[in-house]
């Protein structure tokens, strides 16, 4: 599949029909947006450009890279598990050092 869609061959069908979806719109310098599942897709998650930002890190300012996370569910599917499934990638995203295994 990887190929096919890396050489642009990928049939229509084969586009159709997932679950969840991750959209990488950051690589077009968009921070953030509003992402829209479609149909039977219970859940997108979208990722922002990464930036450099002053974040505040310990009570003292320092610069980090930062993205934008956006998540859009189905309520109906995912209600009351998507915030914990957001704060757990986000978690992993800051923590990438901490394997899964070690989780």
């Amino acid at each position: 599949m990887t190929d096919l869609a890396r050489s642009r061959s990928l049939p229509p069908k084969a586009l159709t029909g997932g679950t969840f979806t991750l959209n990488n719109y950051g690589v077009f310098g968009v921070d953030g947006s509003t992402p829209i599942i479609n149909h039977p897709e219970a859940a997108l998650l979208g990722v922002g450009r990464l930036m450099n930002r002053t974040w505040a890190v310990d009570g003292t300012l320092s610069v980090r890279r930062i993205t934008q996370l956006s998540l859009s569910f189905d309520h109906r599917v995912c209600d009351g598990v998507a915030g914990g499934f957001l704060c757990h990638v986000a978690d992993r995203v800051e923590h990438a050092e901490i394997r899964l295994t070690d989780v």
